[in-house]
């Protein structure tokens, strides 16, 4: 009977979440309204949706976004309310699970996710419970560093980590040990050993014979050394004038560096070299702490959302050379330059730069004037190459923030407190515009001379714009190709609008044009 019993719970509770999973009804596409449909693809114009779901008043749109799984709560009047994306257990900060390990001892993590929604942080959203039916969970908020936000825990609910002490009576005293410890005396030897017999002398050895002089060698001809030198021209050091803690950390970093040389640069010792057939050079400072690590990557090395940004953004592209640049502070990027179909020819490369993670930081676009420098320097070294992107995106960064006036920069910085890498210009209509790259794409935010924020783009995929555009730009452009299209939202105006830029296959000026979320033509 109590097996039964508790068969019948188990039945009943099985039921129960059955129910409640039943409540997100599973629609088809044509059944979801277009100001729902809409403002997802104006939020999120570069993902395709997989499942749309009923809850209650909101929509939930399921998507993919970079491998992860996001899901879209929207409103029935089109408002976008949040997004979630799922978050494996063993990809959480280690800061936050050991926060559950410290807090919630045998307590199991149910839910783990990150939460995005309008003028908020981004942020984990995790649910931590006992194991079995019935046991409500705990609902704790993480900032995107880890650190805790909020914390709330089921009523009835007992904290693990608090210890019941028990009391003590008053009547009970602690015993005592009244039984002295015994010492004994350590024994005496008292066995004596006989006097040694005095040893017999030892007999005088006789005299070494002087050794011959040794004849003088004939001096060897000396082969002249050879110059090493590296792309920059500078001069190979002797293994021996570096400090040995350096050589000891290089074979920490790299096991088996084949053709070492080492180099003196910038106050630093430089080790270049090949590992794993790869080539490369390692930064340390003359106490032998190590820097940075740069390895020129084959095209089978280059994968994840960098490829992906390359097939989505460049198709037909021909890869040129990658490199990776690992650094001590973990602020490691990765450089790709390719031509594009239109600069293969000429041999002008597109350069594009990410994070470790594979978030965009810049493009540097191809120069069609750089097509003879470009060809002339192909034999340089691809290391050397890496430093002139970096050092050129570094300059032109400078260039664009130093003429913008201090209050409008910190109007974005209060907007987007987190937003790094940004590249500023400034507009015929006396406006600002901040370019950047966030976990959605690309984005642009302008600002107006007094400071306010006045629009707001995001890039979409060019094979996501809706057909209904594609359609009209096919019957009143006929030959021209989509460059690029953002979903544009108007701050003051309270507007949403498609911008496409277009152009002539055999022109080199662009053309705007703009829509409305319907896809009907808007007169700007």
């Amino acid at each position: 009977m109590k097996k039964l019993g508790k068969l019948v719970v188990i039945l009943f509770a099985v039921q129960i979440v059955a129910l409640q999973v039943s409540f997100a009804q599973k629609l088809k596409p044509a059944d979801v309204p277009s100001e729902v449909s809409q403002a997802m693809d104006f939020q999120y114009p570069y993902v395709k949706v997989s499942a749309w779901q009923l809850d209650g008043e909101n929509y939930i749109a399921t998507f993919k976004d970079e491998g992860a799984v996001g899901k879209a709560y929207i409103s029935r009047s089109g408002e976008w309310l949040r997004t979630t994306y799922d978050v494996k257990k063993d990809e959480l900060p280690s800061v936050i699970t050991e926060y559950v390990k410290t807090n919630y001892p045998d307590f199991i993590i149910s839910g783990s996710f990150l939460e995005e929604k309008e003028n908020e942080p981004l942020h984990y959203m995790l649910e931590v419970k006992q194991e079995g039916i019935g046991f409500k969970p705990s609902k704790l908020t993480f900032s995107d560093k880890g650190e805790l936000t909020s914390r709330v825990d089921p009523d009835n609910f007992k904290d693990p980590t608090a210890t019941e002490t028990k009391p003590v009576a008053d009547n009970v005293q602690p015993k005592q040990n009244t039984t002295p410890k015994q010492t004994t005396a350590p024994k005496q030897n008292t066995t004596t050993k006989p006097a040694s017999e005095p040893k017999p002398a030892a007999k005088p050895e006789p005299k070494p014979k002087p050794e011959a002089a040794p004849k003088p060698e004939k001096p060897k001809k000396e082969k002249p050394a050879t110059v090493v030198t590296d792309e920059h021209g500078n001069v190979a050091i002797a293994e021996s004038d570096v400090p040995e803690v350096v050589r000891k950390n290089l074979l920490k970093k790299i096991l088996h560096p084949e053709d070492l040389n080492w180099f003196e640069i910038d106050n630093q010792y430089v080790a270049k070299c090949v590992n794993s057939g790869r080539k490369t050079a390692a930064y340390f400072s003359k106490d032998g702490v190590w820097d940075k690590t740069l390895t020129v990557l084959p095209e089978e090395a280059v994968t994840g959302p960098v490829l992906k940004h390359l097939n989505d953004f460049y198709k037909g592209f021909k890869f040129k050379t990658a490199i990776k640049e690992t650094r001590a502070d973990k602020d490691d990027k990765t450089m790709v330059e390719f031509y594009e179909k239109a600069n293969y020819k000429a041999k002008v490369p597109t350069t594009v730069i990410f994070d470790k993670t594979g978030k965009l930081l810049r493009t540097i676009d191809a120069d069609p004037e750089m097509a003879d420098a470009n060809t002339k320097a192909d034999g340089k070294d691809d290391l050397d190459k890496y430093y002139a992107k970096m050092n050129m995106s570094l300059e032109e960064k400078a260039n664009s923030s130093s003429s913008i006036p201090e209050n409008i920069q910190a109007v974005f910085k209060l907007k987007y407190p987190r937003v790094t890498n940004v590249e500023w210009k400034a507009t015929s209509d006396m406006n600002y515009e901040a370019h950047y790259y966030s976990a959605r794409g690309k984005e642009i935010c302008v600002i107006s001379s007094m400071g306010n924020i006045v629009e707001t783009l995001l890039q979409g995929k060019p094979e996501n714009l809706s057909a209904t555009i594609q359609s009209y730009l096919k019957k009143e452009y006929k030959g021209c190709k989509l460059v690029e299209y953002y979903s544009v939202k108007r701050i003051a105006e309270k507007l949403n609008l498609y911008k496409v830029i277009i152009q002539e296959k055999k022109a080199t000026e662009q053309t705007e044009l703009w829509f409305n979320l319907n896809g009907k033509p808007f007169n700007n």
